[in-house]
């Protein structure tokens, strides 16, 4: 009892110290002597308590709600809705406020008297998902009706309605601001994520994947397939071997929401890795109740969407006009057709996915489990992909006041990628086809690599090639991260909240590349068969901690949030490559060529970053400040002791009410901040090269300087917008503009040749990129029997390179004769520069779009449902040359009504015919489903299953387009800054279309 009386007293006079402190304006020391206090008897329990049950249900449908949360204002107590949407919570003596949320409706707050021990709550449905908490900082978030910047999430529902080959599609038309491309459509990824535009030139292109809580690996390791096609050997020494980004690894499936932070005035929190935005991924959790069973079974195929074919020959006297004599051996004189291409692309084997889950649990361990079974057939001989992944999920309540979760998932994956892309050594199909005439035949007798011919024309037989050549990779990854909570404060007025994160991402990838020695291209360099094996190891290991305190004044007039935290990340990439040439015949292994190449790169990264934030939400939640700073370092800088500076500030303002109505209002916001990209891995070495000359070891200065005193690029943000929700809550607009700029660019250039170096790294130069995103929904109709909603975005974005401080000079393409992209002072950054008639160099096009819309509808009446995702580029050019080599050679489809006009113009020098609008409309998805009824599931699956719901859906079904090239999605050299837009020989895209079954039990 003393101890109580003791309480109250040193309560009381810490209310008077915090009135006169407040009406003193000391809000410092108001809120260090509330800390201290909730320290010291923050603990202290109340002398009774009590249970308040009850059940949350939906008021549209009068359905349990099932994960919904229930927490008691101002305490630590927090319970979730079962499968059946009861629940029951801890409460103190006395009245008190229960604060209920659930993903997908709005917050409700209800007041319970101190007798009452049952509340039922209903919720309405959050269409728009305003009350949904989106993330602000590394341990923070405000509902979306407060925030202060443009972030989309995309929830789980988004992700899954349509099957996709890897995660990066089923993003696509979903992201205002996003331009989500596939690089080919070789089978396991390859897919570029573009926020807002170009942010680089040579820095890294990537936004920085967070996965609950930890940053992840998105690397893109390529294979060396460089081996086999020599494509580095041309007018273009970079990447060429289509490599998979790793976020492909992911299980869409697993997902609960994706929350996407497009600009430095969201992601500044994120510091020196999130110029290009950040994509913060929250994976499904436990619900408590009896285990809850789901799983979907898809079955499905896939067909190529669209080739390029060769000409058709009449007879001798055509054919005689491209090959000479060597044509009258098969046109007598009549020419016969054989379509070796299409074959090459028409195998539709059986697709098929299978995901299994279990949640469950109680309120104070929850579990949510998971198992992936997938196999992606090829379109093409000898290709396809198969994943295989699981997951464990773990919430623990540790007391009233700890909390320690858990997540962990193991991944592989198999790709058959086959052959694609540039090459010089005549291996890839498209840079063979273009040479061979369709008057030869190019199919196999029988089934052994002797049954199939020499293709007389070109240097391999692209059948054969695909039948015998294997070029697999093979991923493990292990994914996990714990998290522990400790909450000593949790009052009424205010809370303290620590937390302690550490995650770790390791995968190992093994690249596997095998050429017979029998292929026809093989003895063409003097040593048939060629063995490729890489192995790469990488460990990302995360540490995270931070503080976050939280108060309310007696006055209510405002809460303030404040968060601290220092976050360490190490990286290390070990990547080795041999390269083995002269295989004996029916040997494959690496130590049987007689000729043995290695190649191994090491890159140990670590960073630390210390960061801190201030929030306040005051005036009835009307209006939001924030203010923030992160200071990092990183080992990438020329200075590994320097801590560069990322501060951030916003603010938005709400008009609730709007013209009288309680379901319509407004808000203003606008946001600025600053973000860094960080060198690249070496480029603050000046690496030396090694040999032997006569027989003696030695070295020799290597051909690029780096920078001793290199540093991040800088990126510096303005964004402002509006919101509004009108027609009585069923509309829905979000509007942003934006302007940034980035300066002390990581640049290359050439020094003079007395430097003994061919190029050197220096910081320098400025760009700009501006923009404008809407996004908009609108209710049509929602009853108990029928839902229509839609969704529109729109996204604009331009770039201006503003300084240079030297020449302009190109970063992509094989030379102005074909189309290259060039970097120059007062021109957008993705311009594309070719030859006219009279040899000028002059502007032949642009590789950013001039604007995207996508259009969504979700249409559901009584048990039917019926989703469809049209998705509009329009604009944006790309350099056809896979077109170019069949005009070249005289052997395109069209080669009397086009072919002949556009290589004409080409031999007088121009550029232009072969640089060409890319716009497209796609229709990336569609799903019709039916939900059956108790009855029929019942009789199918008895009593174990509760719900059923089967579904016909496909994957780019339709695609309209004026390119002439394979697809106007492409990317010669994967993901790239600005040289993206260039079609060489790529490997064709693919819909596809799936059968599936979703039981719940």
């Amino acid at each position: 009892m003393r101890v109580g009386q003791s309480a109250r007293r040193v309560s009381g006079t810490t209310r008077r110290s915090v009135l006169n402190h407040e009406r003193l304006g000391g809000i410092v020391a108001h809120r260090i002597v509330l800390v201290c206090v909730g320290l010291v008897f923050g603990g202290t329990l109340a002398a009774q308590q009590r249970a308040i049950a009850g059940k949350v249900t939906g008021s549209l449908d009068g359905k349990a709600i099932a994960g919904a949360s229930v927490a008691v204002v101002g305490t630590a107590r927090l319970a979730a809705t079962n499968g059946s949407g009861e629940y029951t919570v801890l409460a103190p003596a006395g009245p008190v406020t229960l604060s209920v949320r659930a993903v997908g409706y709005k917050r409700k707050v209800l007041n319970v008297s101190g007798e009452q021990t049952t509340a039922d709550v209903v919720l309405e449905a959050d269409i728009f998902n305003l009350d949904a908490i989106v993330v602000t900082g590394q341990a923070t978030g405000v509902e979306q009706r407060n925030l202060a910047n443009a972030v989309t999430t995309v929830r789980a529902e988004d992700l899954n309605r349509a099957p996709t080959g890897t995660l990066e599609g089923a993003l696509q038309g979903k992201i205002p601001g996003a331009l989500i491309q596939e690089n080919s459509g070789a089978p396991g990824g390859g897919v570029q994520i573009n926020l807002r535009g170009v942010s680089t030139i040579n820095a890294s292109v990537d936004p920085l994947i967070v996965v609950d809580g930890i940053i992840i690996s998105n690397d893109a390791i390529g294979n060396n397939l460089n081996a086999i096609t020599a494509a580095a050997a041309g007018g273009n020494a970079s990447n060429q071997d289509n490599p998979v980004n790793r976020i492909a690894d992911l299980n869409p499936a697993d997902i609960d929401k994706i929350e996407v932070l497009k600009g430095a005035s969201a992601a500044s929190i994120y510091g020196a890795q999130a110029a290009n935005g950040v994509i913060i991924i929250s994976t499904r959790r436990g619900q408590a109740g009896a285990p809850q069973f789901r799983m979907t079974q898809r079955l499905g195929e896939s067909h190529v969407i669209h080739v390029l074919k060769s000409r058709v020959f009449r007879d001798s006297v055509e054919a005689d006009s491209v090959y000479g004599t060597k044509a009258q051996t098969y046109c007598r004189p009549t020419c016969p057709y054989f379509d070796n291409i299409s074959p090459l692309w028409d195998r539709h084997p059986l697709s098929s996915e299978t995901d299994l889950s279990v949640s469950g649990g109680s309120d104070q361990t929850r579990y949510f489990v998971s198992g992936l079974v997938k196999r992606d057939g090829g379109i093409a001989p000898g290709t396809g992909y198969d994943k295989q992944a699981a997951r464990v999920n773990l919430d623990q309540q540790l007391g009233s006041r700890w909390t320690l979760n858990f997540q962990t998932q193991a991944i592989h994956s198999l790709s058959h990628r086959g052959i694609s892309n540039n090459d010089n050594s005549g291996t890839s199909p498209y840079l063979v086809f273009p040479l061979t005439p369709s008057f030869v035949d190019l199919r196999p007798t029988g089934s052994r690599i002797s049954d199939y011919p020499v293709n007389p024309f070109e240097r391999s037989n692209p059948l054969q090639t695909y039948a015998f050549l294997r070029n697999d990779e093979d991923v493990w990854r292990i994914l996990a991260t714990a998290t522990l909570g400790w909450q000593p404060v949790a009052t009424d007025r205010q809370t303290l909240r620590f937390t302690f994160t550490g995650g770790l991402d390791n995968f190992t990838q093994r690249n596997d590349i095998f050429s017979p020695p029998e292929l026809q291209f093989e003895p063409n360099d003097g040593q048939p068969g060629t063995v490729v094996l890489g192995k790469t190891q990488n460990t990302n290991v995360n540490a995270l901690g931070n503080a976050v305190y939280t108060l309310t004044p007696a006055s209510r007039a405002y809460r303030a949030t404040t968060s601290l935290g220092v976050q360490y990340f190490d990286k290390s990439l070990n990547f080795t490559n041999l390269v083995g040439r002269n295989l004996p015949p029916g040997q494959i292994n690496i130590d049987q060529a007689t000729s043995i190449a290695v190649n191994q790169d090491l890159q140990p990264i670590r960073d630390l970053a210390i960061f801190g934030q201030e929030e306040v939400l005051g005036l009835d939640e009307r209006l939001l400040l924030t203010v923030g700073a992160r200071g990092e370092r990183t080992s990438r800088n020329g200075n590994v002791k320097r801590f560069f500076l990322y501060p951030k500030a916003a603010a938005s303002y709400r008009f609730p009410a709007l013209g009288g109505s309680a379901g319509d209002e407004l808000k203003l916001r606008a946001a600025w901040g600053q973000t860094g990209n960080q060198p690249n891995f070496g480029n603050k070495f000046t690496p030396s090269a090694t040999g032997t000359i006569g027989g003696l070891f030695g070295s020799s200065a290597g051909f690029t300087a780096g920078a001793a005193n290199i540093r991040p690029e800088r990126q510096t943000e303005l964004e402002g917008g509006a919101d509004a929700t009108l027609a009585n809550g069923r509309l829905n607009v979000n509007l942003t503009g934006y302007t940034r700029t980035v300066s002390d660019l990581i640049l290359v250039q050439t020094p003079a040749p007395s430097s003994g170096r061919a190029a050197s790294v220096f910081n320098g130069g400025r760009l700009r990129g501006r923009g404008i995103e809407v996004a908009a929904g609108y209710v049509v109709t929602q009853t108990p029997t029928v839902s229509w909603l839609v969704h529109a975005t729109f996204t604009k974005t331009t770039s201006k390179v503003l300084a240079l401080p030297v020449p302009a000079f190109q970063v992509g393409g094989f030379g102005t004769s074909l189309g290259a992209f060039q970097v120059e002072v007062g021109k957008s950054a993705t311009q594309i520069v070719g030859n006219d008639s009279l040899g000028n160099v002059v502007q032949v096009g642009d590789g950013t779009p001039d604007f995207q819309l996508s259009l969504a509808n979700d249409l559901t009446y009584r048990r039917f449902g019926l989703s469809f995702l049209w998705d509009w580029k329009h604009g944006g050019d790309v350099i056809n040359l896979t077109e170019l080599l069949f005009d070249l050679f005289r052997n395109s489809e069209d080669w009397a009504t086009g072919g002949r006009q556009r290589r004409a113009l080409f031999f007088k020098g121009e550029t232009q015919p072969y640089v060409q609008d890319a716009s497209y409309l796609k229709l990336r998805e569609a799903t019709l489903s039916y939900h059956l009824p108790a009855s029929a599931v019942h009789q199918m699956f008895g009593d174990r299953v509760r719900n059923a719901t089967v579904s016909l859906s496909g994957r780019n079904l339709i695609r309209i387009t004026k390119f002439r090239g394979i697809d106007p999605e492409v990317s010669n050299f994967g993901n790239q800054a600005i040289a993206r837009n260039i079609d060489v020989a790529p490997f064709p895209p693919s819909r596809s279309i799936f059968f599936s079954i979703d039981l719940d039990f």
